[in-house]
Parts: structure tokens; sequence; C-alpha cells
């Protein structure tokens, strides 16, 4: 079975990928994925020199990542110019590691906020949507990212309309604005309801005792 996970920035998406990986699924993670398509020499990089300007790329080659963040996160005419050049590679790139595991993996995960933005939602077989309130992702992103309450901000308003569509359309959605181990119980539940069989490898939880 294919499980897509997204979820906007500080839900914990990726907590949620990281225990399924801990139970034995092969995670596929997009922002691994994007870093690899962005590295110097790589085409991308070219493209979106070309798109946005020099200014985004560092010596050497390297991209910006958090200027460009800026501009993107402000400017969702930018965001679409950016995901017009980034999409199709990584739909591309996703469905060659879907390849590689094919036929090898009981449960592979693709973790992905823009999961149904890119199209990858019709690689997966089924799709949990993790969701938290506004202000508590706000606050998990200042903490995590090192991040101005109004970065973060702008952040999180820049993806509001991925708990929206997430909510209509994932198989499970999970709410994640309480404890690491509520997360987890309700992950667990969810897990049963889609028929995925995990009970025999719950020991040494990822998730950490206290928040």
């Amino acid at each position: 079975m294919i499980v897509g996970i997204t979820g906007s920035i500080g839900s914990g998406k990726s907590l949620v990928a990281s225990e399924l990986a801990r139970l034995g699924a092969y995670v596929i993670d997009l922002d691994v994925i994007a870093r690899e398509l962005v590295e110097p020499g790589m085409p991308a990089v070219a493209e979106i020199r070309d798109e946005f300007g020099p200014e985004y790329i560092l010596e050497q080659g390297t991209l910006n990542r958090r200027a460009l963040g800026r501009l993107v996160f402000s400017d969702p005419e930018a965001l679409r110019r950016l995901n017009k050049i980034m999409f199709p590679k990584l739909v591309e790139a996703t469905k060659e590691r879907l390849d590689e595991v094919s036929g090898q993996c009981d449960l592979v995960v693709v973790d992905a906020a823009i999961l149904y933005q890119a199209g990858l939602d019709k690689l997966v077989d089924k799709v949990i949507a993790v969701t938290a309130e506004k202000e508590i992702r706000i606050a998990r992103i200042v903490k995590r990212d090192k991040l101005s309450y109004e970065e973060a901000l702008v952040r999180v308003s820049g993806q509001g309309e991925l708990d929206e569509i997430a909510g209509r359309s994932a198989d499970l959605v999970i709410n994640n604005s309480g404890t690491p181990q509520a997360l987890r119980s309700k992950l667990m539940d969810g897990l049963r309801l889609l028929g995925i069989d995990v009970s025999s490898r719950t020991a040494d939880s990822i998730f950490p005792d206290d928040e």
C-alpha cells in the first residue's frame, strides 16, 4: 500500500511519517527530494535563476533558499512560478522512487505538503492529512526554524488552502493540536481504520514523553 501524508507547515506531518518509518514503512520525503533537485549544477537551479534572477543564487551555484522562501511565501504569483518549475520534477522523481521499491515494501509513505497541488495524490492509495490550530503551528515554526512571529505567520498564511483541500479529500484527518502522545494514539487508531496493521511493531515509539 502507498500512503500519502500531507499537511501544512508546522502541522506535524513529518513526525507522523517518521513514526511510520519506525514501524517499517519506506518513506519518500518530498522535502529531501526538493533539496536534491536544487543542488549546484542541477537543471532546476538554472531555471530558477532565469525565472527569478541571479540574486537568488549564492556562490558556487547554491540556491539562496532563505531569500527565495521569503519571496514565495509572501507572493502567491512567485510561488506559482516556482511551482511550475518544481512540480513536474518532483512528480517524476517520486515516480522513480516508487518504481525502485515496487514489490519490496508492504507500506510506502509519500510525505508531501504539496501532495494535492502537485497531483501526487494520484500516485497513492490512501491519504492521511495532519492538521493543527494556526497559533500552535506558528509557535512550532518559531521554535523549530528560529523565525520571528511575523515570519512564521507569513509562512502559515501562505499555506492557508492546504488544510481545506486535505480535509475535504483525505481518507483520514488527524488533528495534531495536542500532545505527541495524543497524535500517536490518533495515528494508530487511524491506521486500523485504513486497514493498515502495525500492531506487532508498536514498541519504542519515536514520540517523546512530553511536548
